[in-house]
């Protein structure tokens, strides 16, 4: 009961201590060494606030108390305040220069901060004062092969070598630099002797993966096996036996050794992701094998069943196949288990937007957007899944939103303006679409988009031509082989008149992937009967009517045949 006591009083007093001010008097109860224990102790126990106003305190009755600024300037450090962390330091150095824990300190921060060729020169004079300090020597090596200087790093290696000695360790870092420097030749020499002096799983895994990247196939294997051999739990020796095998299409043995190494937890997951994205999906796998490539996908989710990028991957994957439901309830999962992490929701948004499930992507895009209202592009997928699904009113009012809150000088503006001009077409308010559309053209007056479908819309109307015939030549001239583009413009040329014209462009157009829409069709055969090719035209026509019979192009037929008397 009476340590309960004193453990509930001692914060009480701690507290008291810190508040003291420091008069003359009062410095002779409440000492430097009291505001300096009580602020480590803050500081061990992670209150960094606390122990700031400590060891600051220790500082004002001992300005010289080199220690305290260790502390605070590791206190300025986790708050990314790196020049008065340095200063301390510096300070710190100065008073008590034997102590090298506040050198090293610098020189870690230096490398931190990308100072690298600062931080080398206080390893430098740390090692040349402590030449037995191995530590350092490491430390330094780890920079020099960061900083590209390896020849530097392999000299210094040689220099623990001569200290403590070959071992294990010395070899793999060796080997790490000269692997660096593409010198596969020494670097197999430093393996081939750790295999002899210290054989062990990793050594053989090495070889093999040394002899596989010279084709080598057979004696990487070897090596593989001889992994295995010593370390039967070894996973990464299993991943390079399957590849061994893969590459010799051997996939019988392949798919038993792959699955070992997507089962393991141990592995990375976001490498496995990477390797069935570049080998397993381009290479035509899930055509041939598709059912022990399901395996694979089950095996590496059975290991990572909450890893973002293994659900994400797996769910994409389902979806391919033609398992939606199970793709979807994987990314969904997804999202449950990872709500702050805007990739799942992203991937799980494109994968409807693929599907073109507007019906769910709505309601999760508005997740997305609830969770992550600073992303203003995923407002207007939100945008694009309310105006999909027939709901033009409330993708208005999701783009008047955007426009609200979005930067005036976003790439994204212009296109708000296009899509809100498009939408109000549709409500039939052309006067505002085509206010949207001059506001979009006022921040670009080359934007294709937004040219195309006004100078379309005015062409329905049959009037402004001239200024409809400008906007869209521009369009041709941005992306003249763009079917829609020339349809327009082959369109607006025919009804100014100039049929010639219009009937190239709209040729152009059909060229261009145009002869399978219905609406070229009709326009160029309005071209070739305004130009007297009746036979040519009804042809085109009567494949226009095929194509889309809703455009009642029948009747029109008739009524031309009438006209010309066939």
């Amino acid at each position: 009961m009476r340590s309960a006591i004193i453990r509930s009083i001692l914060p009480v007093l701690s507290a008291i201590l810190l508040t003291v001010s420091a008069t003359a008097s009062e410095r002779d109860s409440v000492r430097a060494e009291d505001y300096y224990i009580e602020g480590v102790r803050s500081f061990c126990a992670g209150d960094y606030r606390s122990a700031e106003s400590g060891l600051s305190a220790c500082l004002r009755l001992e300005p010289e108390n080199d220690a305290a600024m260790y502390y605070l300037a590791m206190i300025s450090m986790s708050r990314n305040e790196t020049d008065r962390a340095l200063s301390l330091l510096e300070k710190a150095s100065a008073i008590s220069p034997e102590n090298t824990w506040y050198r090293l300190a610098t020189a870690r921060l230096y490398s931190g901060i990308g100072e690298n060729g600062l931080a080398i020169s206080v390893y430098e004079s740390l090692i040349a004062e402590h030449p037995s300090k191995s530590d350092y020597y490491y430390e330094l090596i780890d920079l020099l092969v960061r900083t590209g200087e390896l020849d530097k790093a392999l000299s210094t290696l040689d220099r623990i070598e001569e200290l403590r000695g070959v071992d294990e360790l010395t070899c793999n870092a060796r080997y790490e630099i000269l692997i660096r420097q593409n010198r596969l030749d020494d670097a197999e020499a430093v393996v081939r002797k750790m295999d002899e002096d210290f054989p062990s799983a990793r050594t053989a895994l090495l070889l093999g993966d040394l002899n596989k990247s010279r084709y080598n196939d057979s004696t990487a294997l070897r090596y593989y096996k001889k992994a295995l051999a010593l370390d039967p739990d070894f996973t990464p020796a299993y991943f390079g036996v399957a590849e061994v095998y893969r590459m010799e299409r051997n996939f019988y043995y392949y798919f038993q050794n792959i699955d070992v190494f997507l089962s393991s937890p141990d592995m990375n997951p976001e490498m496995k992701a990477s390797y069935f994205q570049e080998i397993v999906f381009p290479s035509g796998m899930v055509q041939v094998f598709k059912p022990q490539v399901d395996t694979m996908i089950l095996c590496t989710l059975h290991a990572h069943p909450e890893d973002t990028t293994v659900l994400s991957l797996a769910g994409s994957y389902y979806i391919a196949v033609d398992s939606v439901n199970r793709g979807l309830e994987l990314l969904k999962r997804n999202v449950e288990l990872h709500p702050d992490v805007k990739s799942v929701h992203s991937a799980l948004l494109g994968q409807l937007y693929y599907l073109e499930d507007w019906e769910q992507l709505i309601p999760a895009a508005a997740q997305t957007v609830e969770n992550f209202p600073e992303d203003i592009t995923l407002r207007e997928v939100l945008a694009i899944a309310y105006w999909q699904y027939g709901e033009i009113e409330e993708a208005v009012k999701v783009y008047h939103r955007i426009l609200k809150d979005i930067p005036k000088d976003h790439p994204m503006l212009i296109n708000c303006y296009g899509s809100l001009g498009d939408l109000y077409h549709e409500l039939g308010n052309r006067r505002q679409s085509y206010a949207c559309y001059e506001k979009g053209l006022r921040i670009d007056d080359n934007y294709s988009p937004i040219l195309n479908n006004y100078a379309y819309y005015l062409s329905e109307e049959r009037r402004n031509l001239k200024k409809a015939l400008e906007m869209s030549r521009k369009t041709i001239l941005n992306e003249p082989e763009n079917a829609t583009y020339l349809d327009t413009y082959g369109w607006l040329l025919y009804l100014t008149g100039d049929y010639e014209q219009a009937r190239k462009y709209l040729k152009d157009a059909m060229v261009y992937g145009g002869k399978e829409n219905a609406e070229v069709l009709d326009h160029y055969a309005e071209a070739l009967f305004a130009l007297k090719e009746y036979n040519l035209a009804f042809l085109y026509w009567g494949n226009a009517d095929k194509i889309d019979p809703s455009l009642g192009l029948s009747e029109k037929i008739a009524r031309r045949r009438a006209e010309v008397g066939k």
